[in-house]
């Protein structure tokens, strides 16, 4: 009798790749916030690395919606791989068949697989855009509904859940910053290098704003333009646009030149394509990355996921997550002193 290599629960060394794309992310990315600039100089293998990371970021979402393009791209990957290694080995003349074998491994096994398995045939089946768009758009318009209790739920808890998580993200994009890969200014001082559950409320406001602004805009996009690419596009180039928009006001507002014609939050007049310091490319094109991830991929898929839960688990995790960012909020925001131990907590002293 023939093995079923079809059912969806079972994903065999499918899981494995799934796993180790993951894993390679997360620790590659926390150890990277471990590196001091000035202490080291990245070389062509560390941004093949990185490069790699977007693939395995990629890779892991492509197995995980069962998409058959992720068959191809596996392979395409893996062939990079082994090419850019090798032929950079070969320019500095350190190529040596043995090694490169080697080092090439992993992308050999994946090449294999790929294009050997069954489990792979049966299970990345679906199409990535046109066949499955309407069924998907459909599904998606279900999660705006400003009249259910549930959509109110879960958008708080989003509030105060990316409050937190935004706090991450600037860290890692200041990170970034500091050890050179992306161009910039941080403050090695700032709050968002301690206190690591402070909550930054305004990225809890910008999560929501791509669900009450963004989201509705993308499935009017998706409802009159034919194909998933052009709708993806244009939803980039408004969220960048709009989040740009609300940037460049706040800081005519609150940003304002000092005595010494410095700016007191952020200066960006050194960045490539800035306006009066307030804006640049850089930013914008971060803005429509994020803001674009959050409606098409997140937020779908959080509700997709918060909607197999019941009604009172639901229920339960909003107390929860509502109380808990209350009391951080008080700590962090109000500097509650604690009777004994002064500000403890508001001073990152703990």
């Amino acid at each position: 009798m023939a093995k079923d290599f079809s059912d969806p629960r079972k994903l065999g060394f499918l899981r494995v790749i799934q796993v180790l794309c993951a894993f390679n992310v997360v620790i590659t990315v926390a150890l990277s916030a471990f590196l001091v600039k000035g202490n080291y100089e990245l070389g062509f293998s560390d941004y093949l690395d990185y490069l790699n990371l977007l693939f395995n970021g990629v890779l892991f979402w492509l197995i995980w919606q069962r998409k058959a393009i992720a068959r191809p791209f596996a392979i395409a990957y893996a062939l990079f791989n082994i090419a850019a290694g090798s032929l950079y080995n070969v320019f500095t003349g350190e190529f040596s068949l043995p090694l490169q074998l080697a080092y090439s491994l992993l992308d050999i096994v994946l090449i294999v697989y790929f294009a050997t398995s069954r489990r792979v045939r049966a299970q990345l089946v679906e199409p990535f855009s046109v066949e499955v768009k309407r069924r998907q758009q459909e599904a998606d318009e279900q999660f705006f509904n400003l009249r259910s209790w549930p959509f109110w739920r879960n958008l708080i808890i989003y509030f105060c859940v990316f409050s937190v998580v935004g706090h991450w993200l600037e860290a890692g994009y200041c990170t970034f910053i500091r050890f050179g890969i992306l161009p910039g200014t941080y403050d090695p001082t700032s709050q968002i290098w301690s206190d690591w559950l402070y909550p930054f409320c305004v990225y809890g406001v910008g999560a929501v704003a791509c669900v009450l602004l963004f989201y509705p805009v993308k499935n009017f996009l998706m409802r009159t333009m034919k194909g998933t690419l052009a709708p993806l596009a244009l939803s980039f180039v408004l969220n960048a646009a709009v989040c740009t928009l609300i940037e460049l006001v706040m800081g005519l507002m609150l940003n304002q030149p000092l005595p010494d014609g410095s700016l007191p939050l952020w200066d960006y007049r050194n960045m490539f394509c800035n306006f009066m310091g307030q804006i640049c490319l850089q930013n914008a094109l971060a803005f429509g990355v994020i803001a674009t991830l959050m409606t098409w991929v997140i937020y779908p898929g959080l509700e997709t996921l918060l909607g197999r839960l019941s009604r009172d688990v639901m229920n339960v995790v909003f107390v929860v997550i509502v109380v808990g960012f209350c009391i951080l909020f008080f700590f962090y925001c109000i500097n509650v002193l604690i009777p004994g131990l002064g500000s403890v907590i508001a001073s990152g002293d703990a």
